[in-house]
Parts: structure tokens; sequence; C-alpha cells
């Protein structure tokens, strides 16, 4: 899939997600407390696990020489701050050429598959992400299940060389099949073959921002890079207010929250930023399965259709709740989708 595609094919995700909250969940027209009116507490203890899709990387850039970058800045940045932070591969990425051809060299490029290794080196974890990326939605049961599993044969070996095994399936634009029926019989072969789910508890369009990063850095427009940065950061940081307040709202305290990013160019250059804001905010780093320790995953999800959700939206539906749980989401500011282009 190309970049341009994945990202286009994401908004109409996040359009879906934002028509079910306005249906499913009737949203209540009391505005959301607004981030700036909360200070961020540090006194306040919050966990959160850091969790990162489309490894190698995801980038307008998809020469080999961006994508050392990305994944070198990613790794040491995570073993800095001490962060058992998780990757989710899209093996399709490996087989690309240096010039960012999207159709699949007769070999592996083993030089992309030692971006993962680094991963692994560096004592982080690796999950799947399926091979393509598609999304369960539009495609037809036994051909995503083949997509996953040709997703899983490098990584999976990658795995068992550091005496490690696969364990964490993400479902790609977070979408869990168009119904019940197909959505229980993916779980069903996922636990088949071994997996666990790895739900999202702090979703976002951080995808907009970084598409608005790369086209500035392509630009060498410097300056513009870092006006978006500083968007990003203050639109995190608003993000994790928003999902704090949906959890103590649905299950009455803080649970411990899964963040979703990319590994991307914005995030390789400013994790520090980012980092920082979380800590400020109170949280320690935990891995993923230390956060699906938490009773709040046992919690039943029974939906399924075109939007790709978070799991507090889940349980939320699930449980019937209405729109006092649920206020506005926030949303990047205009510049940030002028810069980013998705028209284009």
């Amino acid at each position: 899939m190309s970049c341009a595609n994945y990202h286009l094919n994401h908004r109409t995700a996040m359009t879906g997600r934002i028509a079910v909250l306005m249906t499913a969940l009737a949203l209540s027209t009391t505005p959301a407390l607004r981030a700036s009116t909360i200070a961020a507490d540090s006194t306040t203890r919050r966990e959160v696990a850091v969790t990162v899709d489309d490894l190698p990387a995801n980038s307008t850039r998809r020469d080999l020489e961006a994508h050392v970058e990305i994944t070198e800045k990613l790794v040491t940045g995570f073993q800095r701050h001490r962060i058992p932070a998780i990757g989710f591969v899209n093996e399709g990425k490996l087989a690309r050429d240096d010039e960012g051809n999207a159709e699949e060299t007769a070999a592996i490029n083993t030089q992309r598959v030692a971006l993962l290794e680094r991963w692994l080196d560096a004592g982080l974890e690796l999950g799947n992400h399926s091979y393509s990326h598609p999304s369960l939605f539009r495609t037809p049961l036994d051909e995503f299940q083949a997509d996953v599993l040709r997703g899983e044969i490098v990584t999976r070996r990658l795995l068992a060389d550091h005496k490690r095994e696969m364990t964490y399936f993400r479902h790609p634009f977070l979408n869990t099949g168009p119904d019940l029926e197909t959505k229980t019989a993916f779980e069903g072969f996922l636990t088949e073959h071994g997996y666990r789910i790895a739900p999202v508890t702090i979703d976002n369009s951080e995808w907009i921002f970084a598409r608005a990063y790369d086209n500035a850095l392509d630009r060498d427009d410097a300056s513009l890079a870092q006006r978006v940065a500083d968007a990003y950061l203050s639109y995190m940081d608003a993000m994790f207010v928003y999902y704090e307040q949906q959890s103590e709202a649905l299950l009455g305290y803080e649970l411990k929250q899964i963040l979703l990013i990319h590994a991307n160019r914005l995030n390789a250059d400013h994790l520090d930023p980012l980092v920082e804001m979380m800590r400020q905010r109170g949280y320690t780093f935990i891995s993923l399965g230390e956060a699906l320790e938490d009773k709040a995953y046992a919690h039943p999800d029974r939906y399924a259709g075109r939007s790709g959700i978070t799991w507090l939206h889940r349980w939320a539906i699930t449980e019937g709740k209405g729109g006092e749980f649920f206020g506005s989401e926030p949303e990047p500011p205009t510049f940030i989708n002028d810069v980013a282009d998705l028209g284009r």
C-alpha cells in the first residue's frame, strides 16, 4: 500500500470513528472540558504502555537511510527513557528497495530486517500488524487471515533467535471486523495461532501531524516543521486529558493506558518532549503485558462495524453508555490539515 493510500484509508477510518460515536454514543452537546483548564499533575500516579505501529517505518521518505534514522532515534530514545515499548510490524515494508518502489523485490531486504533486529537487540518487543495493512472491514476473512500469517514469518523468526515468542497482534486501522460473526471468527483464529489482541485506549490523529511534518521537512522548511511539532505536542497533551476523562467517567478510575503512535520522523525527532509531557502528567512507563493486567481489559467488547475506535469506546458501546461519558474529541489545528495536504 502506498503511503498516500495509507493516509487516505486512515482518514476514512477516522471519519467512521467519529460517525459511530455520534450515533452509537449519542454524544451530548455539552462541550468537552478543555485541556488548557486542566493542569498536568506530576504527582498523580498514572501508567502507560507505548505501542508503535507500522514498523520498520512510515514516512513520505521510503529510502533505507531515512528508515535507519527513524529506527535509531526511536530505539535509542526508548532506551534512554527506559520505556519498554513494543513495535508492530508490517512485513510488506521489508521488501521495498531503497528508492521506495512499492513492488516487492525478489528477496527480503536484509538491511530492513536489521532494523527490526535493532529493536530486539535493545530489549524492546515486536508484534504482528499484518503484512500489507489491510482493513478487516473490507477484506474477506480468509484473505485477511492469510495476510496476518504472511506478516509473521520474518518477525517470528527474529523473536525465536532472541529466545522470545510472537505474542501480540494489532488490528490495522483498529478495525475488528464488519460484524460480530467475522470479529468472533477472527479472534478465534488469533487464539489458535497464539496471539493476544493489542488494544488501544489512547488513539489520536498523530498521523495527520506526521504527514504535515514530513511535508515541511521535504520542503526544507525547518520553521514550519517546528511549528507542526509544537502543535503536535499540545494536541497530544489534550488527547491524554480527553482519554483520562473517558476512563474516569466509564470505569470510575484511570486505567493503565495503552498509547498508539507510529514509527515516523515526527516521533523520532520529538520523542523527548513527548515523553516529558507524559511524565508531567504523572505517567510511568510499563510494558503492554503489564498494562493488560488491569481489570478493565477483561470488559466485553461487542462492537463491530466500519469504524476503528479505542477499547474505551468499545466498552462504552457494549455497556450501552450514553453521551455523558464522551465530549468532543480534540482536533488538529486547521493549519495542520492544510500542510498535511491529504487530498493530493
